[in-house]
């Protein structure tokens, strides 16, 4: 589907790749400008708290989020440094789909996953743009 015409629901609100990508630009601008350029958070993350089965946490130096496929839904967009802590249940295993944004406000794929609602995930973006990886914690 074109990033242009997919639309996913964060955290109650109804968001459009466009917006998604507009938030994102400024955000990723903000973020640069103040935080440091070695793919290292501001600040030490926050810990997932324990009523929470789904965690993203963005450890590296761009924002990301993560879309729910099979619920059409995304996490809000976690910045350099924060955490988005979700409590999900009824969808048992579905495809999750990891993204960071750019300084520009260009979404990227980082990798995909399959989350089970039973067993909960904590995930944690890392490095840069253009080196990202992510690790589950």
């Amino acid at each position: 589907m074109p990033a242009a015409t997919r639309s996913v629901r964060a955290a109650g609100l109804l968001l459009t790749a466009g917006l998604v990508s507009a938030v994102g630009l400024a955000a990723a601008t903000a973020a640069q400008a103040s935080g440091p350029s070695n793919g290292s958070p501001a600040r030490p993350l926050p810990a997932a708290t324990a009523t929470a089965n789904f965690s993203l946490c963005s450890g590296g130096n761009y924002p990301s989020y993560v879309v729910f496929e099979n619920r059409h839904m995304a996490t809000r967009i976690a910045m350099p440094g924060d955490c988005v802590q979700l409590s999900l249940t009824g969808q048992s295993r579905e495809k999750i789909t990891i993204y960071g944004i750019r300084p520009n406000g260009q979404e990227f794929k980082i990798s995909t996953d399959t989350f089970d609602d039973a067993v909960g995930e904590h995930i944690r973006t890392l490095r840069t743009p253009d080196d990202n990886d992510w690790t589950t914690f």
